[in-house]
């Protein structure tokens, strides 16, 4: 066979920067640690004519994509998503460390047949997260504004109070002083 012909499940794992042996070793990583998922104790799972959800979940879901530290998972149907999310951590404590060299951070889920790719969902991400920062910015200038109008509200207060008559003023400072100077015989 001809050594510049390769087969398009190979040229896909090469645009997609992994390696054939490196995809084959996270499917199957993915594959285990799926397949160890145990879901709370539930009757039917404990039937004999029932698959565990693990392997059910390991049937269903294929690793798509690794980019940037986020594992791209497709799923048959949007359901599979939902038990994703709920195991997750076990998941991704599980991927840590059977495949420490890899850093995966995080999962990022699709439907099989949608066109998201990895870096549409990253996108999505980066705006979302800009968009609530842009918000939080917001409503604290919008406090910090509140908070130098109460300040020069309250300057401009001390400054009708400095406009006392001297006696009075005289009075209020020999109060203060004859309070300290109690407070320092105790």
């Amino acid at each position: 066979m001809n050594d510049r012909i390769i087969s398009a499940a190979d040229m896909m794992l090469q645009a997609a920067n992994i390696s054939t042996s490196e995809a084959n070793e996270i499917c199957s990583v993915w594959k285990k640690v799926v397949s160890g998922v145990r879901s709370f104790k539930h009757d039917s799972e404990d039937s004999e004519k029932r698959m565990p959800l693990g392997e059910r979940l390991a049937g269903n879901t294929r690793v798509i994509d690794l980019k940037n530290g986020v594992l791209l998972v497709e799923t048959d149907h949007s359901g599979w998503i939902q038990y994703l999310r709920v195991y997750q951590k076990f998941i991704l404590n599980g991927l840590k460390m059977n495949l420490p060299s890899l850093k995966i951070t995080s999962l990022a889920f699709r439907v099989a047949g949608s066109q998201v790719n990895l870096s549409e969902t990253y996108e999505n991400q980066l705006k979302k997260e800009r968009d609530h920062m842009l918000k939080n910015f917001e409503k604290q200038e919008k406090e910090l504004e509140k908070f130098r109008a109460s300040k020069s509200q309250k300057k401009e207060n001390s400054s009708t109070n400095s406009q006392l008559p001297p006696e009075l003023l005289a009075k209020f400072d020999s109060i203060r002083e004859s309070m300290l100077t109690n407070s320092d015989n105790k």
